[in-house]
């Protein structure tokens, strides 16, 4: 055995229709009892608590994240229509009762810790908006709450005027970005040369990490779930560096045989072999490559073959190594190892008419045909391996006080460490079998576009993806 993981023994999961529905229903059990357990095992903090509500990454505020996303899940997770309803009620009630209602002022932002999933400042506003949002009546949105994350944009201007200012700063966010990007690619050079830079890297913490957690993974990844017109318009153009900084990705992960380093330059570790994680390591870039390849507008472009192969291989590292002794979490787990490929099946399943032109341009822009694939890679062959990964999920602690074979996470029922962030990938797959299930109708009947189907449209667009890294893969 070796010391980061267990031999994967899994057998994929079968994908007819009998077997589908009835990992539906396995899936939909296991979230109702997690749900239980959460609520038995990290009740609420007491609203006059002001620090009793800790981070969306390990706190209350992430667990009322998760009964939120479930809240917009609902009908995916009930036997009917009333009892999905009820459900819905409950769940936006119980994500409520985490909501920390104690404001701090921008002045408490700090450089560098400027992301909700961390900042105990942004956390929640950014959480009290969701709910104004998200529930059952639209409530207004506090101004204050407006006027501390505009502070995290820009802590110069206040406008207060409607959340729409804030959307209205996101190409000017987005080009900071870049440009941070490209200087810490400069110093990069400098200090270490030019032969492993990329076109965009940001140092962390006197590192330059490149997963999906802290590093260039996770940032190309949150600027892809940006809309197109944000990226690319008649003066700014984005799209070019970020494909690539993805293909340079690609090819160091083919060069480690589907791994990918932790941070650049590659030093020696103490690791008995490369981490294979969402926050370090090559499901982030599978992440990443998932939203790549949604992005219509960059596949139609940057498409390259390495691409394709990096995936292949990250795959098959992520099936070989991912049953992690850590547990099931989503950051360091076997659910967050199984997500990306939650994701890729939405790209192989729906994206394949922006691909094919992608192909296509690669043929154009090169005079080079595309090599066949070594392995023909379908929709299938990832979602019968993410579903067997989150079904194994079920044997990790704390979900089974008997899975004494993995590791009690620090924090079990948070949701990037513990229960709550398994939970979410959980019904995240019950949306994603749902809209399978209905595509297999459609080919049924021979629908040549059951992209425009509704109820199919309507089951995509509640895939919401990787909590604070991805948006659904298909509706963007």
């Amino acid at each position: 055995m070796n010391s980061q993981y267990y031999e994967n023994t899994l057998r994929p999961v079968a994908l007819d229709s009998a077997t589908l529905h009835q990992v539906l229903v396995k899936l939909r059990h296991d979230v109702k009892r997690a749900t239980d357990m959460i609520k038995a095992n990290a009740p609420e903090p007491s609203p006059d608590d002001s620090n009793g509500f800790g981070s969306i990454f390990n706190g209350a505020l992430g667990i009322g994240l998760m009964f939120f996303r479930l809240q917009e899940q609902a009908a995916y997770l009930a036997d009917s229509d009333d009892a999905s309803h009820h459900l819905a009620a409950e769940l936006y009630r119980q994500a409520g009762l985490r909501i920390s209602q104690h404001t701090t002022g921008a002045s408490h932002l700090r450089p560098g810790r400027l992301a909700p999933v961390e900042s105990a400042t942004l956390a929640p506003p950014f959480m009290r908006i969701a709910a104004a949002v998200a529930g059952p009546t639209h409530q207004p949105v506090n101004e204050s709450d407006i006027n501390i994350l505009q502070g995290a944009v820009d802590p110069d201007e206040r406008n207060t005027a409607a959340l729409t200012s804030l959307f209205e700063k996101i190409p000017k966010l987005i080009s900071a970005i870049v440009d941070v990007g490209k200087l810490g690619a400069t110093e990069y050079s400098r200090l270490h040369g030019d032969h492993t830079a990329l076109p965009l890297m940001w140092p962390w913490k006197g590192k330059y990490y490149i997963g999906a957690i802290h590093g260039i993974a996770g940032i190309l990844a949150i600027l892809l779930a940006c809309k197109p017109s944000e990226l690319q318009d008649s003066t700014t153009d984005h799209l070019p560096i970020i494909a690539q900084t993805i293909t340079g990705l690609c090819k160091l992960s083919i060069k480690n045989n589907g791994h990918l380093p932790s941070s650049l330059p590659v030093h020696p570790t103490s690791h008995a072999s490369p981490l294979v994680q969402i926050c370090h390591g090559s499901p982030g870039l599978l992440l990443l490559l998932a939203q790549a390849r949604s992005t219509p507008l960059l596949t139609s472009s940057f498409w390259e073959p390495y691409w394709d192969q990096a995936i292949l291989l990250g795959t098959q590292r992520v099936w070989e190594e991912g049953i992690l002794l850590k547990g099931g979490g989503i950051c360091h787990g076997i659910a967050g190892n199984a997500w990306p490929l939650l994701m890729l099946h939405d790209s192989f399943e729906y994206h394949k008419g922006s691909i094919a032109q992608g192909k296509l341009a690669y043929k154009d822009r090169t005079g080079v045909t595309p090599p066949e694939d070594e392995v023909e890679l379908s929709g299938g062959y990832f979602l019968s391996r993410a579903l067997a990964l989150l079904l194994y999920a079920e044997k990790t602690r704390p979900f089974d006080a008997g899975g004494v074979n993995f590791r009690m996470p620090d924090t079990p029922f948070g949701m990037f460490e513990g229960l709550a962030g398994t939970c979410t990938a959980w019904a995240e797959a019950c949306v994603v079998i749902q809209a399978r299930l209905r595509k297999e109708e459609l080919d049924e009947k021979g629908d040549s576009v059951p992209e425009k189907d509704e109820i199919l449209c309507r089951h995509l667009s509640h895939e919401l993806g990787f909590p604070g890294l991805s948006l659904g893969t298909v509706l963007r």
